[in-house]
């Protein structure tokens, strides 16, 4: 060929196969060349060809997948042209077998790759041919020089359709796994893509039974009925509608197709409730009714009940899921005296009296009596309305008359869980105030000191206090018992689901005995309040003082100022120099951690004491934060929202809202930090052009609490209310309903 172009249309085709073999015949043998590598370049007419050979001289040139597309046979030593039929694969030994058209693909595999591996590993030749005269059958011709080698390619590539038949198939797996005679151990399944997780240790481990062909695998070779081209010949019937494999080597790894049953849920359920029942029956007694009503309350007819809860706030007490109110106890009446409910206490009467309380409080009054008679209850009311003490006494009482002794009850028995650490700490104060036949409490929260905590436990205790979050820490660490608690308080419900306690929350209740009673509290009753109360309490009754709606405490007078943001800092200066009095103490509100930080900073260089608390800040400096407050040492104390619920410092006179919260929610808490256990207060309130989208709703809680709603206030809350219009039809008009506003 060195006068002819080898491009050129009129070059023989045959001259060029040949000088093409010519080219790739001195790699050497097959089994000498499958380990490396070659390159080999061929000089035709002053065209210079480069072609590469893999295993023996294989072409691995694009041109060489074209034997196989379509349909057409695959070979990898042919050129092009050799697709148009295929010729039988050279060798000493010459097999087939049949497979549908549908498997060819599985066979070829992606780029030929399938072919490629299974003739490198076995040393053999592979042709893929569908025009056989078979139908719609398709051949797969195998030749090598070892009639093993042969068969165990043949028996591959069976399995290969077993594996993607049988769901074995899509690679990723560790393989089918084979022993050779060789000893070698090689892996198929991880790059050819079948039969992940197939294992196979041996031939002659298994019998298999397989549709493909209808013949059944003895441990010997030669027991193969086959279609040979030198001696055997192979009979096959093919069933693949109804194909099955079997194997006996539970190894192996082979698995039928899953067949999955309904799920029957009222089964589970109730074998769910059955061990729960099983479970809580080895529980110890427990008594929740301490209650003897005072002749003077039980006499008291509706009309006067009802006037003296209107005269109590207009306090409001009702079932709340009333669907359930069949065959229960009628609601106790309200007491207005001490003795109407622990004149049976005399030692726990005296301690109350030693607080100085004249009578109790509008929740104090409806909440007792049912407490003691071992209801569940809910109490909503403002902050500083003496909801504490509402649930802490009954809790008293319940711990000292078990049936069980103290020592043999195995843990505590009242779980107090609160949202934050200074109104756990606050609790614990409480606590604190009521000696009562040597009951001691514990207050357990993240950022104290773990091992105190946990010495304090260990030594035994009544009433654990607690944070979510550090009481599932010491659960998991087998410190704290909850199967022995029966009186479960959740304080500011509220508050604790917008902090994202919920999940913890509802762990913990698990570990409880269900025939606890429950006690929630929250200045709100939001959806989700409302949801937890459904799903972990019995039928509770409801105890609601003032109105559902959100309203600010009455005691304390509000006052708006509406100001640039730049000119804050000069306002509230001029308010520590000269609007408060010696006397006077204040907490300011801020936004954010940094910005509580920096005012403190500016105070300090100014001469000004005070005091900052934060959710950042130390442990140990929160507590001196609240107790330099609370002694007088300091008239100011700059805080976050971590202060806003549960800090009853009762002396403050001023509440300053630098930054206003963003939501109505936390103004009508931080104003509840001053005119608290009914003495007076004011709060000063900066609103700016950023603050616009709360007018509104500011404006309801000043007109409930009759306080002055400046005219600049109304102006904002037109203006925001305007602007919401107009953006709502621009999205109505260009299609953009549905996008979240940004105001």
């Amino acid at each position: 060929m060195s006068d002819e172009d080898w491009d050129a249309p009129e070059t023989e085709k045959k001259s060029k196969r040949s000088d093409y073999h010519d080219s790739t015949d001195h790699y050497g043998s097959r089994d000498g060349g499958r380990n490396s590598y070659h390159d080999s370049r061929s000089s035709y007419n002053g065209y210079e060809k480069k072609s590469s050979s893999f295993y023996g001289g294989r072409d691995r040139d694009r041109d060489s997948r074209g034997g196989y597309r379509d349909g057409g046979g695959y070979n990898s030593y042919n050129d092009r042209e050799s697709s148009r039929k295929p010729p039988k694969p050279q060798g000493r030994y010459n097999e087939s077998m049949e497979i549908q058209s549908n498997d060819v693909g599985k066979i070829i595999g992606r780029g030929g790759s399938n072919i490629k591996e299974v003739e490198s590993k076995f040393s053999v030749h592979i042709n893929v041919n569908k025009s056989t005269g078979y139908g719609t059958g398709s051949s797969v011709s195998v030749a090598g020089d070892d009639r093993q080698d042969v068969d165990d390619a043949i028996q591959h590539m069976k399995d290969q359709l077993d594996g993607a038949r049988n769901g074995r198939g899509g690679g990723g797996g560790d393989g089918y796994r084979k022993d050779f005679r060789r000893n070698q151990s090689d892996s198929y399944g991880a790059s050819s893509g079948y039969g992940g997780g197939y294992e196979k240790k041996s031939y002659d481990s298994y019998e298999k039974k397989s549709s493909y062909d209808n013949y059944e695998k003895k441990p010997s070779y030669d027991n193969y009925e086959k279609k040979s081209y030198n001696s055997y010949e192979k009979k096959s019937s093919y069933n693949f509608d109804n194909q099955q494999s079997t194997y006996g080597d539970s190894s192996a790894g082979g698995r039928s197709s899953p067949s999955y049953q309904p799920i029957d849920w009222d089964a589970v359920n109730k074998i769910a409730e059955e061990e729960r029942r099983k479970k809580w029956a080895k529980c110890p007694p427990m008594i929740k009714k301490f209650y003897d009503e005072a002749p003077e309350v039980a006499a008291l007819g509706p009309a006067q009940v009802a006037e003296l809860r209107e005269l109590n706030n207009n306090t409001t007490v009702d079932r709340v899921f009333k669907e359930k109110e069949e065959g229960m106890e009628p609601i106790p009446n309200p007491v207005w005296k001490f003795e109407q409910c622990w004149a049976k206490y005399p030692d726990l009467l005296n301690e109350i009296k030693k607080q100085g309380f004249e009578r109790p409080s509008p929740i104090q009054s409806s909440a007792w009596p049912i407490l003691l008679k071992g209801e569940d209850m809910i109490g909503i009311a403002q902050t500083g309305t003496g909801k504490t003490l509402a649930f802490l006494l009954p809790a008293l009482i319940h711990i000292e008359y078990q049936p069980v002794p103290r020592e043999d009850r195995g843990g505590p028995n009242v779980l107090v869980l609160a949202p934050t650490r200074e109104l756990a700490i606050q609790i614990e104060k409480e606590v604190g105030k009521y000696s009562f036949r040597g009951i001691k409490a514990v207050c357990v929260y993240g950022g104290g000191d773990r091992k105190e905590q946990i010495d304090i436990v260990s030594k035994g205790v009544e009433i654990v206090i607690a944070t979510p979050g550090r009481l599932n820490d010491l659960i998991q660490a087998k410190v704290v018992n909850i199967s022995s608690i029966t009186y479960l308080v959740l304080d500011e419900a509220d508050r604790m689901l917008d902090m994202g306690f919920e999940p913890q929350i509802r762990k913990i209740l698990l570990d409880i005995r269900p025939d606890r009673q429950t006690v929630m509290t929250s200045a709100t009753w939001p959806p989700g309040v409302r949801r937890l109360a459904q799903s972990y309490m019995n039928n509770p009754i409801q105890v609601c003082v003032g109105s559902l709606d959100l309203a600010a405490v009455h005691t304390v007078e509000q006052i708006i100022e509406i100001v640039d943001e730049d000119d804050k800092f000069y306002r509230i200066l001029n308010f520590v120099k000269h609007e408060m009095g010696p006397h006077d103490k204040a907490i300011i509100f801020c936004g954010k951690k940094a910005r509580a930080d920096d005012l403190s900073s500016e105070f300090t260089l100014k001469g000004i004491l005070c005091q900052c608390i934060h959710g950042s800040r130390d442990q140990s400096d929160r507590e001196q934060a609240i107790a330099d407050i609370t002694s007088g040492e300091v008239k100011i104390l700059i805080a976050t929202d971590v202060a806003s619920r549960g800090l009853d410092i009762e002396d403050i006179t001023y509440v300053v809202n630098f930054d206003f919260p963003r939501n109505i929610e936390e103004y009508v808490h931080r104003v509840g930090r001053t005119g608290r256990a009914g003495r007076k207060g004011k709060s000063i309130s900066f609103i700016t052009r950023q603050d616009w989208g709360s007018a509104k709703e500011l404006i309801s809680i000043l007109e409930e609490a009759n306080q002055q709603v400046p005219e600049e206030l109304r102006d904002m809350a037109t203006r925001f209310q305007a602007m919401k219009d107009r953006r709502a039809n621009e999205e109505s008009k260009f299609g953009l309903r549905g996008r979240r506003p940004r105001y």
